[in-house]
């Protein structure tokens, strides 16, 4: 089975629900955190591994943030990007709380982009 295949298999298959709540903005969400939790049965079963990284690439006129995802099975790789600035006037939140709620929408958005709705 080539990576394409093995991919469609775990967006056919994949199941996780609105678990988390916003309050702020009233809506049902799922997190990077639940979106990975739930593609780990198919990893082993398929012979994949999925990766997040994140770069910095830009600090002026403020931070942005580089979140690339890759799905490989060792001899093929997919790989989808997400760039989310961190809004440094963000009000009721410390400064690692920016950094940190900025970093986890970007793993969600690039993982999300391999698991459709």
């Amino acid at each position: 089975m080539i990576l394409n295949e093995k991919l469609a298999t775990i967006q056919t298959k994949f199941k996780s629900k609105k678990s988390r709540f916003n309050s702020f903005g009233k809506y049902n969400f799922r997190s990077a955190e639940d979106i990975l939790e739930a593609t780990k049965p198919f990893l082993l079963e398929l012979g994949v591994s999925v990766t997040i990284s994140e770069t910095l690439i830009s600090t002026d006129p403020f931070p942005i943030l580089e979140s690339k995802a890759t799905v490989t099975d060792g001899k093929d790789a997919i790989h989808a990007t997400a760039v989310v600035g961190i809004d440094l006037d963000q009000k009721g939140m410390q400064m690692p709380q920016k950094f940190g709620s900025a970093s986890s929408y970007g793993k969600k958005v690039c993982t999300w982009e391999f698991i459709p709705n």
